[in-house]
């Protein structure tokens, strides 16, 4: 008798034998039920499946894009993936973007430019700086901050000695109506006359000159700086009293600004107006006409009379109506004489600003005078012509207002890029220009409303004008008949005098010209400035000439400037942090206790006489007469007279490298010791020029 075989798992202490036999139908139910559960795994679409659609498929069928484009699936699956993408919150693309061509049509292109500027207003220049400069955002406007070539030295060449342009549309024009008592005693309350001439000065009030002025807060100067704003006067009518007057705000502190002109000339805002109703206006006057006309024989009848006239305005008294603007695009505020009027000028110019000696050149060639003009606007164009012949913007009357009436900027371009030349012969002398002006010098019709909004209607637009060039234009380049009825353009020319102080920067660095046309009228000026050889600049060059000039455009105490340290401050911590530990400078170290912005409420209080008095104010020194003493003291090493300016007041300094380098942001300048002058005068003595060290440091 042979013994049974043990099988593989006996040693594992089990006695396991294998059947002699299969039986067919019962392992081939097993085997189809199991196929059965493998089919139904792999279409399963139910929440009892862990894995996604595209996740199911075999991996030669398998892309990355799966989850995207539904379209890479095959297509039974392609519902099913939409259902689960949804359900996950991650909507997959329905479909390709549309084409270029749709995209570039100009209505679609103009309601995707519509959307673009709902949160920040584009200037007219935008899209043609928009492929040339880094764009930022800044004050609710998109603008351009610096070009994306290497510019800086050529700018300041630009600034100094060529051409170099700006647009500076972003700036906010206040009109403000009314008499001229009411506007002195309220810009009385927002100015000082420590600060300058005031806004009513006889200098401005012809409105030959533009003026500047430093806004504080309704009775808080010297604390409480707004900003400082340009203004200029329309030249005055014979027989009117009322005034009109144009404030150039800047538009980081434009509403801070204007909600201090509402508050001191107690305005309102036209936006919803109580109006009687038309038809019981005209019941109500017809029958006062009537009880007047009745025949008044004597006095009784007389007395009778007035007084049916009370008694039926008192039987049917006036019904009034509320109107209510949803939307104003230029919002405007009157009092409640309405005497005095303040509109919002927004969107209404373009301002352009031409730095430099050659800007004469650049004006001179681009702006051509209209030819049909009246005999005064003869004059006028013929002092503007002869202005521009100057070799330098300096040698005019500083801040001079010109009106002037041109021909379209497009009609003076030139095929390329030409660098302007003036002309050799000066018609009248710089001393004649200063003394002979002809009274309707300022005078330009961009003061009415009328005539703007009639430029805005009648421009010709740059397709319309190319087409009708290509079936006129017999030789290229050679003027049509339909050029001659062309709308003229007016605009108003302010000269910049530049620097005034000889000891900071050679004179008249910076002078130039700023032009005012109006809107629509934007980007044709701006190529046809470009085309004559004008270097265009942005926000990065605006604070640079200023700085070089010696005037801040952003004070420390003013909302511009706050709102700007504290958006620098921020941006250098976020870019500090970002470096890994072993790259950031240890400043605690370097006992630099404030290296992303300028302690200025630090440094006030520990300079005081009493440093237990803590103070939380300071403000930049803007008195006239305070500066000048101090400057005569310090040049003639003498002690200051009485009254000593505030010990919460800052004043500007210049600073002077004595050996090589530069002084960054937010440096520390530290007070030397005798020791340290005695260091220096070694070096001086032995022509050293290795960079000076302090033995100590302490910031003032």
């Amino acid at each position: 008798m042979s013994t049974q075989k043990l099988e593989y798992d006996a040693v594992m202490g089990g006695r396991v034998s294998l059947p002699t036999h299969v039986t067919t139908y019962l392992y081939a139910a097993g085997v189809l039920q199991e196929i059965r559960n493998l089919v139904s795994d792999c279409q399963e679409t139910t929440q009892r499946s862990s894995k996604l659609i595209f996740q199911t498929l075999p991996k030669h069928m398998r892309r990355r894009a799966m989850s995207h484009h539904p379209k890479r699936l095959p297509r039974k699956y392609r519902q099913a993936h939409k259902s689960q993408m949804g359900k996950g919150g991650n909507q997959p693309v329905n479909g390709k973007r549309p084409s270029r061509k749709y995209r570039r049509r100009p209505k679609n292109l103009m309601r995707e430019y519509v959307r673009r500027q709902r949160r920040h207003l584009w200037l007219e220049t935008h899209i043609w700086h928009a492929k040339r400069f880094h764009m930022v955002e800044r004050w609710g406007h998109r603008l351009a901050l610096a070009s994306c070539d290497k510019t800086y030295r050529a700018c300041y060449r630009a600034s100094a000695e060529h051409c170099l342009l700006q647009d500076i549309s972003f700036y906010g024009c206040v009109e403000l109506r009314g008499p001229l008592d009411t506007l002195r005693q309220g810009f009385a309350r927002l100015t000082s006359p420590q600060c300058g001439l005031g806004i009513a000065a006889r200098t401005f009030l012809s409105g030959r000159r533009e003026g500047s002025l430093e806004l504080f807060e309704d009775g808080r100067y010297p604390h409480g700086a707004l900003q400082r704003a340009s203004f200029m006067w329309r030249p005055s009518v014979k027989d009117k009293e009322e005034h009109t007057l144009w404030l150039w705000l800047h538009p980081s502190a434009a509403q801070a600004t204007l909600k201090q002109l509402i508050s001191v000339f107690q305005l309102k805002s036209k936006k919803q107006q109580k109006l009687p109703l038309k038809e019981e206006l005209e019941e109500h006057k017809m029958e006062v006409e009537t009880t007047e006309s009745r025949p008044k024989k004597d006095k009784e009848n007389l007395g009778q009379g007035d007084e049916l006239v009370k008694e039926v305005s008192k039987k049917k008294p006036l019904r009034f109506w509320t109107q209510t603007k949803a939307f104003e695009l230029q919002p405007s505020y009157s009092n409640t004489d309405g005497t005095l009027h303040l509109v919002e000028l927004q969107r209404q110019f373009n301002r352009f600003r031409l730095t430099g000696p050659n800007a004469q050149r650049v004006l001179a060639a681009s702006l051509r005078p209209h030819q049909e003009q009246e005999e005064l606007q003869n004059d006028q164009a013929n002092y503007c012509q002869a202005a521009l012949q100057l070799g330098s913007p300096a040698e005019l009357l500083s801040n001079l207002v010109m009106g002037l009436q041109v021909v379209d900027p497009r009609l003076q371009r030139p095929k390329k890029r030409t660098k302007a030349e003036g002309k050799a012969e000066q018609s009248r002398s710089p001393g004649d220009l200063l003394v002979n002006q002809p009274k309707n010098l300022p005078e330009s019709p961009l003061w009415s409303r009328e005539v703007r909004e009639r430029l805005a209607k009648g421009i010709m637009s740059t397709h319309t004008y190319e087409q009708l060039r290509q079936q006129h234009a017999v030789v290229p380049g050679a003027p049509c008949a339909f050029e001659k009825q062309m709308q003229a353009v007016p605009v108003i020319l302010v000269q910049r005098p530049g620097s005034q102080d000889f000891r900071y920067k050679r004179l008249t660095y910076g002078c130039g010209w700023d032009v005012i046309a109006p809107a629509g009228y934007g980007m044709a000026l701006w190529l046809t400035l470009t085309m004559w050889g004008a270097r265009p600049g942005g926000l990065r060059e605006l604070d640079s000439v200023a700085r070089e000039a010696g005037t801040e455009m952003h004070l420390p105490d003013t909302v511009a400037g706050i709102q700007q340290a504290a958006a620098s401050a921020d941006e250098l911590r976020g870019r500090y942090f970002r470096l890994p530990p072993n790259k950031r400078t240890n400043y605690r170290k370097l006992a630099v206790a404030s290296p992303f912005s300028a302690p200025w409420k630090q440094l006030v209080r520990d300079w005081r006489s009493s440093p237990s008095v803590s103070t939380a104010y300071y403000y930049v020194l803007r008195h006239r007469q305070q500066l000048e003493e101090i400057a005569e003291a310090l040049r003639k090493r003498r002690p200051l007279s009485e009254p000593l300016p505030d010990e919460e007041a800052l004043i500007q300094i210049q600073l002077r490298m004595i050996s090589r380098g530069h002084v960054k942001s937010n440096a520390l300048i530290c007070l030397p010791t005798e020791a340290d002058h005695k260091q220096r005068w070694r070096q001086i003595k032995r022509s050293d020029q290795a960079p000076f060290m302090w033995s100590h440091r302490s910031p003032i």
